[in-house]
C-alpha cells in the first residue's frame, strides 16, 4: 500500500536512461573485439550469435571458451566553467559460451552442417564514476522540488508535502529547505505556494557538487542456431534474453558561499540510491552469402528489445539551516525509509529499445587448407539504429502515469536521432600466430537541432592470437578515444533561468583475453 501511494515519486526515468540501455558496445570474444567488433559476415566466432547468427554456420567442430577482462575509465565534467576529473577501474566477464558444430551425415543433402550455440556476452557496461563542481548564481537544486510541490502551478496539500513525495520534496520540506506560504498567512486557509529557502542570487552564490557512482551492465544470454547450405548460403537465428543490473549512488551537495552565517542556510546534501533490474527478450536473424570462398556478404536484423523493468529507490537529505527554525536544531536529517516503514520505493514499467539493421562484407586471403601459408582477412560492418525510437511505458497507475510516459517519450524522440555504426578490422595469420587490428565508430545519437555535442564513440583495437592442436588463446586491447556527452544534474520546467548542464568527456581502455578448447 505504501509503494502504491508513492508510486508517482518513483518514476525517475529520463532520456539519459533511454540512451544508456539502448546503446550497446562491441563485446564478445577477444578476437572479435580486436577487429573492432566486425562479426557480421566473417563467421567462425561465437560472438556472431549477438551480431549475425548466420556466422555460426561456419563451425565444423565444437568449442568452449571464456573471456575475462579488465577495464579502466577516466572522466572529465565541465560544469559552470569548472572542470573536474574522476576515474574507475575493475574486472569483468566479457563472454563465456559453448558451440556445438554438428555435421550432416546425409550424403545426398546440400546442408553440410548445423550449429547450436549457448553464449553469455556483456553488451553494455555501466561501471563508472563521475564528479562535477561549480558555482551557481541563478538556480538551486531545490527549485526542482518546489516545482514538484506545485504541479500545474497549484500547491499540493501540507499532508502530501509532508508524507507522499518521499524521494526528495518531502525530505526537503521536513528538513526546512522548503517552506509553505499560507494564504493571508493563515494556515487554516491553505497553502498559497511553496518556496525554497536557498537564494543563489546572493553575493557569492552557492557551490554545487555532484558525485555519481555507477555499477552493473547489460548482459545477454543467447541461444543461437545456424545452418550451412552447400558452403555458400549460411542462415542463422538467435533468441536472446538480455538482463539489466544497474545501481547508481549519487550525492548532490549545495553550500552557501555568501559569507552570511545567519541566512537560514549553510549546506545540504541529497543522497540517492537507485537499483534497476530488468529482464528482456529479442531475436536476431541473419544471412551470409559466399559467392566464392574468398568473399562473404552478410545482412542481419535485430528486433527491438522488450524489457520488464523494476526500480527500487531510496534517498536521504541532510541540511544545516543555521538554527532555522528557532525551535529546532540547525542540523536536520531524514531518509525515505523513515517515511515508508523501512521499505524502498519500487516501481515497475516496461522499456522498448530500437531495432537494428546491418550489412557486412569480408574478404578472405589464402583460403587453401595449408595453415602454414599466410592467411588473413579484412571485414567491415555497417549498422543503423534509431535511438529516438526508445520508448517507456508505465503499466501501473492511471492516466497521470500514462501522461508522464508520453511526455518522456516525446523528450526522447526530440533529443535523439538515428545513427550509423561502422566497424572494420583485419587479421594476418602466420602458422599458429595471428595479428589483428580494428576500429569502430558509433554514430552521434544526439539531435543536431538541440545540441552541438558530438556523442559519437570511437574505439581502436589490436590483439594477438594463438591456435594450435585444439587450443586457442587471444589477447586484445581496446582503447576508447575522448567521447563527449551531456549530463544534467537536475531539470527545471519553468523559471527565468534553465538548469545548467555539464559537458562530459570520457576515455579509457579494456584488456580482454579469451581462452578456449575445441572438441
Amino acid at each position: 500500500m505504501i509503494a502504491l501511494g508513492v508510486s508517482a515519486t518513483a518514476m525517475a526515468q529520463d532520456e539519459f536512461d533511454a540512451l544508456r540501455y539502448s546503446r550497446l558496445i562491441s563485446g564478445g570474444t577477444a578476437r572479435t573485439q580486436a577487429i573492432g567488433g566486425a562479426a557480421g559476415s566473417l563467421g567462425g566466432d561465437i560472438s556472431a550469435t549477438h551480431v549475425n547468427p548466420a556466422g555460426l554456420g561456419f563451425y565444423k567442430t565444437s568449442e568452449v571458451l571464456i573471456t575475462p577482462g579488465f577495464y579502466f575509465r577516466s572522466n572529465n565534467l565541465n560544469y559552470l566553467g569548472n572542470s573536474e576529473s574522476d576515474s574507475k577501474s575493475g574486472g569483468q566477464l566479457a563472454n563465456i559460451g559453448v558451440v556445438f558444430g554438428i555435421p550432416n551425415r546425409s550424403s545426398g543433402s546440400k546442408f553440410r552442417n548445423f550449429t547450436i550455440a549457448l553464449d553469455y556476452s556483456r553488451q553494455a557496461d555501466f561501471n563508472n564514476r563521475r564528479f562535477l563542481k561549480g558555482n551557481n548564481t541563478r538556480t538551486s537544486y531545490t527549485d526542482r522540488w518546489v516545482e514538484d510541490m506545485m504541479p500545474g502551478g497549484s500547491p499540493v496539500s501540507i499532508d502530501v508535502a509532508n508524507d507522499d513525495l518521499v524521494l526528495g520534496p518531502s525530505l526537503a520540506f521536513r528538513t526546512f529547505l522548503i517552506d509553505p506560504k499560507f494564504i493571508d498567512d493563515d494556515p487554516a486557509k491553505g497553502v498559497d505556494f511553496y518556496f525554497s529557502g536557498i537564494n543563489p542570487t546572493l553575493a557569492g552564490g552557492i557551490e554545487q557538487s555532484d558525485l555519481i557512482k555507477e555499477r552493473g551492465g547489460l548482459d545477454e544470454f543467447s541461444l543461437g542456431f545456424a545452418g550451412n547450405y552447400n558452403e555458400q548460403l549460411y542462415m542463422g537465428l538467435s533468441v536472446n534474453f538480455p538482463t539489466i543490473n544497474y545501481e547508481r549512488n549519487r550525492t548532490f551537495r549545495e553550500e552557501d558561499k555568501s559569507g552570511d552565517n545567519n541566512n537560514d542556510f549553510a549546506w545540504f546534501e541529497h543522497s540517492e540510491n537507485l537499483k534497476t533490474d530488468a529482464v528482456g527478450f529479442n531475436s536476431k536473424l541473419g544471412l551470409i552469402y559466399s559467392p566464392m570462398p574468398s568473399l562473404r556478404i552478410g545482412v542481419n536484423y535485430h528486433t527491438p528489445t522488450w524489457f520488464s523493468m523494476r526500480d527500487a529507490s531510496t534517498a536521504r537529505v541532510e541540511a544545516n539551516t543555521e538554527g532555522y527554525p528557532s525551535n529546532n536544531p540547525g542540523y536536520h536529517s531524514l531518509s525515505t525509509v523513515e517515511l515508508t516503514d523501512g521499505l524502498p520505493v519500487e516501481y515497475e514499467y516496461t522499456l522498448r529499445t530500437p531495432s537494428r539493421f546491418g550489412g557486412s562484407v569480408s574478404y578472405i586471403f589464402g583460403t587453401n587448407a595449408d595453415v602454414k601459408q599466410q592467411h588473413g582477412f579484412i571485414t567491415a560492418d555497417v549498422e543503423y539504429v534509431n535511438y529516438a525510437n526508445t520508448q517507456f511505458k508505465y503499466n501501473k497507475g492511471g492516466a497521470a502515469d500514462r501522461d508522464m510516459a508520453n511526455r518522456l517519450n516525446n523528450v526522447i524522440s526530440e533529443t535523439y536521432k538515428g545513427a550509423m555504426n561502422v566497424r572494420v578490422g583485419g587479421e594476418l595469420k602466420f602458422n599458429v600466430l595471428a595479428v589483428r587490428a580494428g576500429f569502430s565508430y558509433s554514430g552521434n545519437p544526439y539531435n543536431d537541432d538541440l545540441t552541438d555535442i558530438d556523442g559519437s564513440v570511437k574505439r581502436v583495437s589490436g590483439g594477438l592470437g594463438y591456435r594450435n592442436k585444439g587450443f586457442f588463446a587471444d589477447l586484445t586491447y581496446v582503447h576508447t578515444l575522448d567521447t563527449e556527452s551531456v549530463y544534467a544534474p537536475y531539470r527545471l520546467k519553468s523559471g527565468p533561468y534553465p538548469a545548467p548542464e555539464a559537458i562530459g568527456s570520457m576515455n579509457g581502455g579494456n584488456v580482454v583475453a579469451t581462452v578456449g578448447l575445441k572438441f
